[in-house]
């Protein structure tokens, strides 16, 4: 009775337990679901806003899917990665949809705060964006660095035109895949032969220059190219040279340049150049915009000749990418560099040695017939052995005649047939090689020469060389040598190489065999 009373309290112990386990799950379940349906609902609203809004360039549309995304997570209702992420993404819509740089820093610096390993998305990286996040870094650290730190929505910037040397009103919008027209005229004191306008698009990572014509008196005008205008806010400033070809004037710069609204829908009013009519959509060349990161096809469109060749060395530049060398040094272009100087004469040394694969063979060292001056002493195999004896004289002896009273006459009687002097086949080590070499240079790419050398450890007796078979122990050789690589020869380092050879050598190799 005492045991089943035990049995029973344990029992409804127990029970006590699990029913308040259950309850205490109940109570905890609901909260970690509920954020965990939030959480995915916010990854998805992430996901339509980069990889489709932000691909298509529908900048505003991206940032108000990210911001509902923000919205809905609030303070605790997604984990910091999360929302560090939505942080990231907003930043990135605002500095490359040219919306707000200052508030996507500020994204930035919210989204180093709330997760500080979080990183750009490298799918997406532009210089512009790596710039961006390491000044916001500067600011997550306490570093400062100034400025619109507060992360924010949305909305158009409301920067003011820059002013400067020229009379210029820039048009206010353009639509998309359209050249953007631009007039200035120049009153200053100054006398400008050139004009130019630097210019960049959206997804464009560098600035690129149109040349702008003379149009009267003071005008000057000219056209962005279609194909890089694409949706956001394309930006530019413009330049006057002198006859020197130093800039005299300007109006903007890069860091404050005039700004034009990209949309998709017709312009009211199409702007155009005065007395000429407005231009006219170009084709679209693919989803992408010109340089935009991910994306393999650029947009179409004019390309000026200064894009196309570049600037000679001595031109005003900004950029290495202006210049026809690719260097742009202290504001002016370096000389592009003329063709290879590489020397068309090389002279190298060489040290080789052989391995050759000799057969297996019988009685490789039996003469026949034996010891009979009266006729030709001539091996029994077939396969151009010759044995020698340590001293380095033919082995068997060769008797010179009948009067011959050398005691190593007997040599080759001693060598019995089928058991003596065999040699099984393999590899065996070869002749070593000194050789110099003289090539020329025929193209970047191909030699053309020859070899001269010595032969060391060479046959030493006389048999062979009776027999017509050996060779002086020289090297001659003519060879065509080809390297790989982009100018090889021009470069400093190493560069893989094949080459083909003929000429005349000796090529022999020597195995030890047992005579008893």
């Amino acid at each position: 009775m005492k045991i089943r009373t035990v049995r029973s309290r344990s029992s409804n112990f127990v029970a006590a337990l699990s029913i308040g386990f259950a309850v205490a799950l109940a109570a905890i379940s609901p909260p970690a679901n509920a954020q965990n349906k939030v959480e995915a609902a916010a990854k998805a609203l992430q996901k339509k806003a980069m990889e489709e809004d932000y691909l298509m360039t529908e900048f505003a549309k991206a940032q108000e899917k990210l911001d509902k995304a923000l919205s809905q997570c609030g303070a605790d209702k997604c984990s910091a990665p999360v929302r560090a992420q939505l942080r990231r993404d907003l930043g990135v819509v605002q500095i490359v949809g040219q919306i707000d740089r200052d508030k996507g820093v500020g994204n930035f610096v919210e989204a180093l705060k709330l997760d500080p390993n979080v990183q750009l998305d490298p799918d997406l990286r532009t210089k512009e964006l790596d710039q961006a996040f390491a000044e916001a870094k500067k600011r997550a650290a306490g570093g400062g660095g100034g400025g619109g730190g507060a992360a924010a929505g949305g909305g158009a910037a409301t920067d003011e035109q820059p002013a400067g040397d020229f009379t210029h009103a820039p048009v206010e919008e353009q639509q998309i895949r359209t050249a953007i027209p631009i007039y200035a005229e120049y009153g200053g004191e100054e006398q400008i032969v050139r004009a130019i306008a630097r210019y960049k698009g959206f997804g464009m990572t560098e600035w690129k220059t149109v040349e702008l014509k003379k149009m009267g008196e003071k005008g000057w005008g000219g056209t962005l190219p279609c194909g890089d205008v694409q949706q956001g806010t394309t930006q530019y400033y413009l330049q006057g040279f002198n006859a020197n070809n130093d800039p005299v004037a300007t109006s903007g710069d890069r860091n404050n340049p005039f700004k034009v609204k990209v949309t998709r829908e017709k312009v009211a009013e199409p702007p155009h150049l005065p007395g000429q009519p407005p231009p006219t959509q170009c084709a679209d060349t693919g989803d992408c915009p010109p340089n935009f990161p991910g994306c393999k096809k650029a947009g179409g469109g004019a390309v000026s000749k200064e894009e196309v060749k570049g600037k000679d060395g001595g031109e005003f530049c900004e950029e290495d990418s202006e210049c026809r060398s690719g260097t742009c040094k202290d504001s002016k272009c370096t000389e592009p560099e003329g063709p290879s100087k590489a020397p068309k004469i090389w002279v190298g040394l060489f040290g080789a040695f052989d391995f050759a694969f000799v057969p297996s063979r019988n009685d490789v060292c039996k003469l026949n017939p034996p010891n009979d001056p009266a006729n030709p002493l001539l091996p029994i195999n077939d396969a151009n052995y010759y044995c020698v004896a340590s001293d380095g004289s033919d082995y068997p002896y060769r008797p010179t005649g009948s009067g011959d009273q050398n005691p190593r006459r007997a040599e080759n009687d001693n060598l019995q047939m089928g058991i003596s002097d065999k040699v099984s086949g393999g590899t065996a080590f070869g002749n070593i090689r000194i050789m110099a070499s003289l090539d020329f240079a025929a193209t970047p790419n191909v030699l053309v020469g020859a070899r001269v050398g010595f032969v060391l450890n060479k046959y030493s007796a006389d048999a062979a060389s009776i027999d017509g078979k050996t060779f002086a122990p020289i090297h001659l050789e003519l060879r065509g040598t080809y390297l790989f690589g982009n100018d090889p020869l021009g470069k400093k380092g190493f560069a893989p190489y094949v080459f083909g050879g003929a000429g005349v050598a000796p090529f022999e190799a020597a195995v030890k065999v047992s005579t008893v």
